[in-house]
């Protein structure tokens, strides 16, 4: 199997129609290649484990996240009989905007459950993206050598990458959780906001796996994301319906790591901003390695 067809860049609908495409392909993936079931499976069992830790959470506070995510909407009356022509249309579009808040808001408490989740899967994940190069390609990056000191070796970077980036959208994150708090009313552009940063980073997330197999840095990875913004708008979107999808969302975090190597592997990406003296640059095209896949010497 080969990746002869490439991801469209431009910026057109069809390039986030191919972006959103990405993880249903990724899941056809799974089903046909069974080699790789071992590797999603641990992923998986941490997935049915975070959600259930994070709709207990929500159904345990459900009072609370609903009251801090609508208390600050008005609360109307009607003194005379007529004035329900109004004010009756305008307590049900009230009662729709708290209630999508709500949704929202548990929708980021799933997400940050699945982030936890990932950084514990981070080595199986790291796995898994390699055994999906190789199916794809014939040959995969590895620059770590072999044995059991190398295999730990990635595996703790693979939990520290992971780390990190989960550190990263924290950062952005907090404080508008911190400003929907303080500031009435600030809920009806931090809801979003926090929507559109969770729709960009999960593609950012689940590459990386392949990126940092490659010796990216974080900022080669986010001019990357940036250079090919519908694409990735797509597969975010489609990641985090993934994540929303009752049942579908205990496959999503093996879905989205093989799709966010697809995603990887189809799109052009940057060389490494610095190489170790003497390595070849791994994002470099392989001469051995059919759909210009790099592979170590």
């Amino acid at each position: 199997m080969t990746a002869d067809h490439s991801v469209q860049t431009e910026k057109t609908p069809r390039s986030l129609l191919s972006g959103f495409a990405l993880p249903f392909e990724a899941l056809g993936v799974l089903r046909r290649e069974r080699r790789l079931w071992p590797l999603a499976l641990i992923p998986v069992l941490l997935s049915l484990t975070a959600f259930g830790v994070a709709i207990g959470l929500v159904a345990a506070y459900a009072g609370e996240l609903y009251g801090w995510a609508s208390g600050w909407l008005p609360q109307l009356a009607a003194e005379r009989w007529y004035e329900w022509l109004w004010i009756g249309p305008a307590r049900a579009l009230l009662g729709a905007l708290g209630a999508l808040l709500f949704l929202v808001l548990a929708g980021v408490c799933v997400v940050a459950a699945y982030l936890v989740a990932s950084v514990l899967a981070a080595p199986i994940h790291d796995a898994l993206s390699a055994r999906v190069e190789e199916l794809q390609r014939g040959a995969v990056v590895e620059e770590s050598g072999d044995g059991m000191r190398a295999l730990l070796r990635e595996g703790g970077r693979a939990m520290r990458e992971e780390l990190r980036r989960a550190l990263f959208l924290l950062l952005l994150t907090l404080p508008l959780l911190l400003v929907g708090v303080v500031v009435p009313g600030a809920q009806l552009l931090t809801a979003p906001a926090l929507l559109g940063i969770t729709v960009f980073f999960l593609p950012l997330d689940y590459a990386s796996y392949s990126l940092d197999r490659r010796r990216l840095s974080f900022a080669d990875k986010r001019r990357w994301l940036l250079a090919h913004r519908p694409v990735m708008l797509g597969f975010g979107a489609a990641a985090l319906l993934t994540l929303s999808v009752p049942g579908l969302n205990f496959l999503a975090m093996p879905v989205l790591v093989v799709a966010g190597t697809l995603l990887a592997l189809r799109l052009e990406l940057p060389a490494p901003a610095a190489h170790e003296p003497g390595r070849a640059d791994p994002a470099a095209p392989s001469r051995d390695a059919p759909g210009g896949s790099s592979t170590s010497p």
